[in-house]
């Protein structure tokens, strides 16, 4: 709706896949050429990119090994996995 407001519309390049917000030619005829990548609309160019990047990579495998080592211990709590079967002493 916002970019509706201000004419412009996202797009994404066909060669390198890129995403970027630029205006809507189709409603603006006479304006001129203007794009904006997406990550930079978004505050996200170069190092912050990357940055922000890697944390959400990093994040989600902490967050996936943390749901895996949850359900581990919900199993053992409920004996769905035999605890002789982990040698434990």
């Amino acid at each position: 709706m916002t970019l509706r407001r201000k004419n412009e519309a996202p797009f994404r390049c066909c060669s390198c896949g890129l995403r970027f917000i630029a205006k809507n030619e189709a409603d603006a005829p006479g304006s001129t050429d203007h794009y904006v990548p997406f990550a930079g609309y978004l505050g996200l160019a170069g190092w912050p990119r990357r940055v922000f990047t890697d944390q959400m990579i990093l994040g989600s495998l902490l967050v996936a090994t943390l749901l895996v080592l949850a359900l581990a211990v919900v199993a053992l709590a409920f004996s769905w996995i035999d605890p002789a079967l982990l040698h434990l002493d």
